[in-house]
């Protein structure tokens, strides 16, 4: 139902200079902000990647939903103490981010992680990263295909395998689902608080939830926002985002 107050989600900035004219910027990326418009009925608020943790957390109440995006930037190795830095990286989303996720979850704010935002939320819980996915003995090469054509890029790449009776599983209504992979990291260890929604043929953890846990929360190493209107799976997770969102709206 149409509602002129839409419920707002917060999406964090990603902070980036562009090398050609040495400007930086605040900004995220257009498919995050399209599936939202397009396949829910919540209104999109960017907020800036300033490191303002006390002040954001009063911000944050006054929001419905979190999107956590997916970005180019890798999560710096300090904050799941390991020490391989893989470029490019985005200090000023980590400090920004990392921080909140806690807090997102005490207020039982619905929050939906894809890509990067699936592995900060498996960092900030106290889970670990590689570094490098396709290095690791017996895993796929989980990067993007190569080309700038983003059909190609955003293109289906492998299976991921849902848990037997798990949330996301009982969501599909099927066991199996073809996604698209753009990622250079990946979880090593899950932190303890969170459980295993589904994972690729070569064992990488592929999406979680939250255990015991009586709020919204999902998080996806892939991109559903890229076919959040083409693709039955990538539908009913945004379909589920909304009215989590608009059930917290309606409660607060």
């Amino acid at each position: 139902m149409y509602r002129q107050d839409k419920p707002l989600v917060a999406i964090f900035a990603d902070v980036f200079t562009r090398e050609d004219v040495q400007r930086t910027y605040h900004a995220t990326g257009a498919n995050y902000v399209n599936a939202l418009v397009k396949s829910t009925n919540c209104t999109p608020v960017i907020l800036p990647a300033i490191i303002d943790t006390e002040n954001y957390k009063v911000i944050l109440n006054k929001f419905d939903g979190v999107l956590l995006t997916g970005n180019l930037s890798n999560v710096y190795p300090e904050f799941y103490n390991k020490d391989k830095i893989v470029e490019p990286i985005d200090l000023n989303r980590d400090k920004t981010v990392l921080p909140l996720i806690e807090h997102i979850f005490s207020k039982e704010i619905p929050l939906l992680g894809i890509c990067r935002g699936f592995q900060e939320v498996n960092v900030a819980l106290g889970g670990s990263l590689y570094a490098d996915i396709h290095d690791v003995p017996g895993r796929m090469d989980h990067r993007p295909p190569k080309g700038k054509d983003p059909e190609i890029q955003f293109s289906n790449q492998h299976e991921v395998y849902l848990t037997e009776n798990g949330k996301m599983s009982l969501m599909a209504k099927k066991d199996t689902i073809e996604v698209n992979s753009l990622h250079t990291q990946g979880i090593d260890k899950l932190a303890n608080s969170l459980q295993i929604e589904g994972v690729a043929k070569d064992e990488t953890v592929e999406a979680i939830s939250l255990q015991n846990y009586n709020g919204y929360f999902y998080g996806v190493q892939w991109h559903p926002e890229t076919s959040a209107t083409t693709d039955d799976f990538s539908i009913k997770l945004f379909d589920s985002f909304n009215n989590a969102v608009h059930k917290h709206s309606l409660e607060k």
